[in-house]
């Protein structure tokens, strides 16, 4: 026969694994969204940058991260800039593009408040099961 301890401790158990279930679900829609808001501001001239774009949710020290990335080999040059060297003299500069930053602030003006709420009324509704 278990204690009254051991079925508390259960409980928790369960609980806790079940509210990471619902945040590592809304965790996943936050980074699509981010990802989609990237792609808009990606510039396309044959699709490959706007292809490479992808996110990985990895929790570290108990907290959630949603890591964005894309594994385009000119994907940084592209969004931070660069020089135009010629004949091994710098003759110009581009400009980078910042999608990553502009769309990561994009994504938090315009759906993050809502998309944390919508994660505590899920929360909320599961409580009431």
């Amino acid at each position: 026969m278990r204690s009254l301890e051991d079925l508390e401790d259960a409980f928790e158990s369960g609980l806790r694994v079940w509210e990471e279930e619902i945040v590592r679900k809304r965790a996943n829609v936050m980074a699509m969204k981010i990802i989609r808001e990237i792609k808009r501001l990606t510039p396309h001239i044959s699709g490959n940058l706007k292809r490479r774009w992808f996110f990985k949710i990895e929790e570290r020290d108990g907290e959630l991260v949603i890591w964005i990335s894309n594994d385009a080999e000119y994907a940084a040059p592209v969004n931070y800039g660069h020089r135009i060297v010629r004949g091994g003299k710098t003759v110009g500069k581009v400009q980078g593009r910042f999608m990553l930053e502009k769309g990561i602030q994009t994504y938090q003006d315009t759906y993050m408040e809502q998309d944390v709420l919508d994660m505590l009324d899920d929360l909320k509704e599961a409580m009431k099961k």
